[in-house]
């Protein structure tokens, strides 16, 4: 009994150890048994030039494997080592001189949103995240694993990203539908190879996604993060002690809270120095974890004019009215005003199925010295059928100091009957203090081919639309209607110097939202791409006179300025890359800018 006991013990320590073995190592070497039995994937596109050729003279493997805890990619990339490009950069840094394998993930397989990895050969990372079709943002940063290693005659690439990595709806069945595009850039040649026919460049992206079928694993996880933090003023003989904690709660695979309490941003990159003399306010995006992880179902937005949501306003310069107080308190409260308020506590929980989307935001922020924080919350819808996605997102906000709320609801909508049509727009109303302001935006996407590609936009706010308590609107009282027309060629003969040539007409007509015209424009450029790498754009512009009432503020002494007709010539030529030196040469002449 006690030899067959042993036996069995042994047995099953010898099991454990074959299983931990055979576990894949993020080490970029891929040479566990596992990739034996991976899929395979060899048939690459040339999509940059955008020839959508398929590619024979370059050897791509991807290996794809899974696991309860996540999707394993391994990528061989073929090429002689003194082609190989290897600089280091910064994440999410795509345009360095280096070569990169990627892939983007619709863990939804719904075209709705998409999370990009890449890897250089560097080993540097990136990550991203695309809503909208192709709009991309770089402000997500993801926890998942990556490394490389470098043979004679090849690189290879391995990443590991976790099933926890990004909500999901959930799908019924054991098996969950996936789309997925894979992606390789090669620094020296600078070719993109891609296994579909298609690129974030055009209008349609997120669509053409390759489908690919895993196991419908159910998974859950918690993070938690406390912090406890004093800081001592020797002058002032003043401690102060502050304590909080993030938590990050995958309660599954379509269901997600997020809660902070009394949060410390300490570790955010700070952002970068823009002096702005503009009456436009400059737009940051949030770097803040809490707020920018998995934050995509709350990204409903009027292209680069409007975002209903702005987390920066959360935590942001306090209220004051100084005003209510008298000679000492007056300066007093003048003297100790804040940049950034502190907030109590944030909560987020999202949850997605097939049918229907739900989200809801809320946070507090702290009272400061002679201000009391604001209030916000926001609800958001999202559905769709068949071709068409329609959602809701409703935000309020309470300031107390200022005796100011602020509601806005908006309704989006997204709709794309074909693999080359897309029509998308929002209709937003907002109000604050018993006034309602109103706006919309449409917009159309056309490319009929791989040579052409037309778009237009039509964007209206009145006067009274006032978004900016939580979220961001360039400017009010504005009408424009824009649009270009692109055509490619890439069907150059062998022996030409030409890669890649692109002729681009776009016009845009402004004005106020009482017709009052403002100036329009007109330009027109053409953009080559050589095979050794350089570039030579030429462009010119030709602009209206019109009013024009930002420069003064919309005073009432001077509402505007009668600005002159304009026009102008540019050439920009880059050099050929060089892992040493770059050079370029620009010049440029214009009248009335």
């Amino acid at each position: 009994m006690k030899k067959s006991l042993g036996f069995i013990l042994i047995q099953c320590l010898s099991f454990m150890g074959t299983a931990l073995q055979a576990e894949i190592i993020i080490d970029g070497k891929l040479d566990e048994d596992e990739w034996n039995e991976a899929r395979q994937i060899t048939t690459f596109y040339e999509v940059f030039p955008y020839t959508l050729n398929p590619v024979t003279d370059i050897k791509t493997v991807i290996l794809i494997q899974e696991s309860e805890e996540g999707i394993f990619f391994g990528f061989k990339n073929y090429q002689s080592n003194e082609s190989m490009r290897s600089q280091s950069h910064q994440r999410d840094d795509e345009r360095s001189i280096a070569d990169k394998n990627g892939v983007t993930i619709d863990f939804d397989a719904d075209a709705l949103t998409g999370y990009q990895f890449f890897v250089s050969s560097s080993s540097s990372i990136g990550d991203a995240t695309y809503r909208n079709e192709n709009d991309r943002s770089y402000d997500w940063d993801a926890d998942w694993l990556s490394a490389i290693s470098v043979e004679e005659g090849v690189w290879y690439s391995e990443m590991f990203i976790p099933w926890t990595v990004a909500p999901m709806k959930a799908q019924s069945g054991n098996k969950r539908k996936v789309r997925m595009a894979f992606y390789r850039m090669l620094a020296g040649p600078q070719k993109v190879l891609a296994t579909i026919q298609g690129s974030s460049h055009q209008n349609i992206y997120l669509s053409v996604f390759n489908e690919y079928t895993f196991n419908n694993y159910q998974t859950s996880g918690i993070d938690f993060f406390p912090y406890l933090t004093v800081n001592e003023d020797r002058i002032k003989g003043e401690i102060d002690n502050k304590a909080g904690a993030e938590v990050f709660w995958k309660i599954d695979s379509s269901k997600q809270l997020n809660a902070a309490f009394n949060p410390d941003f300490g570790q955010v990159e700070s952002d970068e120095v823009v002096v702005n003399f503009s009456a436009t306010e400059t737009f940051y995006s949030d770097k803040r974890p809490f707020f920018s992880e998995n934050h995509g179902l709350f990204n409903v937005t009027g292209w680069r004019f409007l975002y209903i949501i702005n987390t920066r306003r959360i935590g942001g310069e306090p209220d004051y009215d100084c005003s209510k107080f008298q000679d000492v308190l007056n300066d007093y409260c003048l003297n100790q005003q804040v940049g950034a308020n502190d907030i109590d506590y944030a909560v987020r929980y999202s949850q997605q199925s097939e049918s229907l989307d739900f989200g809801f935001l809320g946070a507090s922020e702290a009272n400061e010295n002679f201000s009391t924080g604001k209030d916000f919350y926001s609800v958001r819808l999202r559905t769709r059928k068949d071709d068409l996605t329609i959602g809701y997102l409703g935000t309020y906000v309470d300031r107390p100091v200022i005796d100011r709320t602020a509601q806005v609801n908006s309704v989006d909508f997204d709709y794309r009957p074909s693999s080359v049509l897309r029509i998308n727009g929002l209709l937003v109303n907002s109000k604050v203090a018993d006034v309602n302001g109103y706006g919309f935006d449409l917009g159309l996407g056309y490319d009929p081919n791989k040579t052409r590609h037309f778009g237009f936009g039509l964007y209206y706010f009145d006067e009274n639309l006032d978004v900016n308590d939580m979220g961001y609107l360039v400017r009010n009282d504005w009408l424009m209607f824009g649009g270009r027309y692109q055509i490619k060629k890439t069907d150059f003969n062998t022996d030409s110097l030409f890669r890649e040539r692109q002729y681009e007409l776009g016009w845009s007509l402004k004005s106020d939202s009482s017709l009052d015209k403002e100036p329009s424009s007109i330009n027109f450029s053409i953009d080559n791409s050589f095979k050794n790498s350089s570039q030579f754009k030429f462009g010119t512009f030709y602009r209206t006179n019109g009013r024009e009432n930002r420069i003064t503020r919309d005073s009432p002494e001077a509402p505007y300025i009668n600005m002159p007709e304009g026009y102008g010539v540019e050439m920009d030529f880059n050099g050929p890359r060089d892992n040493f030196l770059r050079y370029s040469f620009d010049a440029k002449r214009e009248k009335g800018s």
